[in-house]
């Protein structure tokens, strides 16, 4: 064994492990966002039914009161048969007919009100086929969030046994020089390629350069301090 390779080892379980800890983090947010969509489908269908519900509603107003007027009417009439003077009933007739004007208004009113249903209605099922279709691609997508979920948690568990044996094959010193290097600059530990650094890229020194090259102790970048290996 090499003298870094147990530190690479390390670092490359380390890496693997921080790639799954922000899926792990990341997971919930998606789903959450997809929860935002479908929210989304179902205030607008909602909208869309509060509308339609509107329109009804309209429409059956209209229709209790062209009721109510017509009965009046037909009250008015029956009294209209009672009346003993020429005056008093065309004064009725008056009366009956300004209830007419009133009742037949108020049908024009309903049917206005009764032609504006089926465009809402029209848009209540586009809306209700839009949430459905996308219910069922958020189910979709969940369950394979929740899949992936598992599978992560269960990866991780083996990667942390994993880097439980590769802690102990590092020496100490080395150990604690890569934690506390890690905490800021990650990767950590990196090839020196060319003289350059492979995490800041810059041109160490000849003498940075021969340290590496020996391979028998830990030797830093001379800009950004991480662990240099060829």
């Amino acid at each position: 064994m090499s003298f870094m390779e147990p530190l690479l080892a390390l670092q490359d379980v380390d890496t693997q492990i921080d790639e799954l800890q922000k899926e792990l983090h990341d997971i919930p947010i998606r789903r959450q966002q997809e929860s935002a969509r479908l929210q989304d489908a179902q205030e607008r269908l909602s909208a869309a039914q509060a509308e339609l519900r509107a329109f009804q509603t309209r429409v059956a107003d209209f229709e209790l009161q062209v009721k109510a007027v017509r009965e009046q009417v037909a009250k008015l009439r029956q009294q209209q048969m009672t009346l003993k003077t020429n005056k008093e009933f065309r004064a009725m007739e008056t009366e009956i007919n300004n209830r007419l004007h009133e009742a037949e208004a108020l049908e024009g009113q309903q049917i206005m009100a009764m032609d504006a249903v089926p465009p809402a209605q029209s848009r209540v099922d586009a809306a209700q086929e839009r949430y459905g279709a996308e219910k069922a691609g958020m189910d979709a997508y969940v369950a394979d969030l929740d899949s992936r979920l598992a599978q992560v948690k269960a990866r991780l568990g083996v990667l942390e046994a994993e880097r439980d044996a590769a802690l102990k094959q590092v020496p100490q010193p080395h150990l604690r020089r890569y934690e506390r290097l890690r905490n800021g600059r990650r990767p950590t530990v990196v090839p020196l390629k060319d003289g350059i650094c492979g995490g800041c890229h810059l041109q160490q020194t000849a003498a940075t350069r021969h340290l590496v090259q020996r391979k028998n102790a830990l030797v830093a970048c001379e800009s950004c301090g991480r662990i240099l290996y060829v």
